[in-house]
């Protein structure tokens, strides 16, 4: 399974049904705090270095896949350090702001 697929099926697996790759993940019915999660569990399953960002400047799995796949991801070093998911919104915001710098 390519890390693409790997996106897919995690994806997939939270919407509950197959996505066309072309459809925005909000429209999919995904909110923020939605893909805030589904970035923590793209990153850990596949051990990327991908902001939180990316979620929202790559809104589709076309988008998102292309990213990870060109190399522009980089895989995480040994050590770095892993931040838990916030729970509040406050903190969602927090941590978007922080990684997109």
């Amino acid at each position: 399974m390519t890390q693409a697929d790997a996106v897919a099926s995690l994806v997939e697996r939270r919407l509950g049904r197959v996505l066309d790759p072309d459809l925005n993940f909000f429209d999919a019915g995904l909110d923020s705090l939605a893909l805030v999660e589904l970035h923590e569990e793209i990153t850990s399953t596949l051990g990327l270095s991908l902001p939180v960002t990316a979620m929202f400047t790559h809104p589709n799995l076309r988008a998102l896949s292309h990213l990870i796949t060109q190399g522009q991801a980089p895989a995480r070093q040994d050590g770095a350090r892993r931040r838990p998911l916030g729970g509040s919104r406050r903190d969602v915001r927090a941590r978007i702001r922080e990684d997109g710098r």
